[in-house]
């Protein structure tokens, strides 16, 4: 085989300055597509893909960017423990497989239908270490140790940037979805989308919503579930017994946390055996005099550690659900009532008017928040990479405000 030059040489010879100059205004998903259809041209590889990992039962990677051919991919996702992704995954570090990849992962079907002889996989990660999702490049060919060097060297220039985007994306999906302005009254269909966006944005395996039941002290009712990105709509409205259960604590407690060996904790909870959840945070939801109201939780197959509590979107989620639920138990208790007319947009979540100016001024912050996450979208098209973060603090900042001016009406 040809000797290759080094990676800066390997992208110069490829008329690359254009390329270069293009990788360096791009931003969000432009960056990641441009940079996988790039360095499949320079190396001359036959499928590049950038995904980001879903925390699920069976680790699945959704395909942001790619390139097969020389042609563009569209979005996908699919099952990591399949291929040979799945030891990046497991090892948090770079895999080469030079030849035969089929031999090791047979079950693989695009490796079969594509004749994919040889891998390289790089392992995505956060600023706190976190695996978040993974470079992988493949050819239909064998590859030696110098040329695999070579693309490792060439992508390990790009990965803190790669992941970077990784996160921001992230981000601005979440932030997008809790600063969508919630409709003045609250409806079920509002909180599972909360906790479908919970179970995702936190990487957990199980969210849930509940809530307390007035005429029964002993037990709570599910609200919603979401567990491996699916909700479950069978267990909605189901009545659980607090003992035995890791949510009895809260009855003493605003938060409670088991770290690891929930299974040993609560032995009778065959549910954590079967899915493997070995971690659980859950945290109270009170309404405007301080009553508990009901709770969320968090189940996970690996360690839940205390800074959850402190990060910027589990706050984000807090104060959202809070109100959320607030609202819902309004809507309940007119029906109950026999109210025919839901509350306006004069009314805040226990059905008390709003002065007509406060209700402007939360119809306006709404509306506003909106406008800066469609902002940071055009940003990131744009070339706004430099800004996206300071913007993005100055947008949590701004909806966490929002929600506490809802929510403490």
């Amino acid at each position: 085989m040809q000797q290759l030059a080094s990676p800066v040489n390997e992208w110069k010879n490829q008329g690359s300055s254009d390329e270069l100059l293009v990788l360096s205004s791009s931003t969000g998903r432009d960056f990641i597509q441009f940079f996988a259809e790039t360095l499949a041209d320079c190396f001359e590889i036959d499928l590049v893909t950038i995904g980001e990992l879903l925390v699920m039962e069976n680790e699945r990677i959704s395909v942001l960017a790619g390139s097969m051919d020389g042609k563009p991919l569209e979005d996908f996702d699919y099952q990591a423990c399949l291929t040979p992704c799945i030891a990046v995954i497991q090892t948090a570090q770079p895999i080469i497989l030079l030849s035969d990849v089929q031999k090791s992962y047979t079950e693989d079907n695009l490796l079969r239908e594509q004749g994919i002889r040889s891998y390289i996989g790089i392992p995505l990660k956060n600023s706190e270490g976190e695996l978040i999702g993974v470079v992988q490049a493949s050819w239909r060919r064998e590859i030696d140790p110098e040329e695999a060097e070579h693309v490792l060297e060439t992508i390990d220039m790009f990965v803190a940037r790669l992941s970077a985007e990784l996160v921001t994306l992230h981000a601005m999906r979440i932030l997008a979805a809790l600063a969508e302005g919630p409709s003045l009254i609250g409806n079920l269909d509002t909180l599972r989308l909360l906790t479908e966006q919970m179970q995702t944005a936190l990487k957990v395996r199980v969210a849930f919503i509940a809530e307390t039941l007035p005429e029964d002290d002993h037990s709570f009712r599910l609200l919603t579930y979401c567990q491996d990105g699916k909700l479950i709509p069978d267990v909605e409205n189901e009545i659980v017994p607090y003992t035995g259960t890791p949510c009895t604590h809260l009855k003493d407690k605003d938060v409670f946390i088991v770290r690891t060996e929930l299974q040993e904790a609560f032995p009778t909870q065959m549910q954590y055996k079967e899915a493997n959840l070995v971690s659980y945070l859950g945290q109270n939801i009170r309404d405007e005099s301080g009553q508990v109201i009901g709770h969320f939780a968090l189940q996970h197959d690996r360690e839940l550690l205390d800074k959850i509590l402190q990060a910027d979107l589990f706050k984000l989620f807090s104060a959202r659900l809070n109100l959320e639920l607030r609202k819902f138990h309004a809507e309940q208790h007119q029906r109950d009532g026999g109210e025919t007319h839901p509350p306006t947009m004069a009314q805040d979540a226990a059905g008390k008017t709003l002065p007509p100016a406060l209700a402007q001024s939360v119809s306006e912050k709404l509306a506003a928040l909106q406008d800066r996450v469609a902002g940071l979208e055009k940003s990131l098209e744009n070339g706004g990479a430099p800004k996206v973060p300071a913007d993005l603090k100055a947008l949590q900042a701004e909806l966490v405000a929002t929600q506490k001016l809802l929510s403490s009406r």
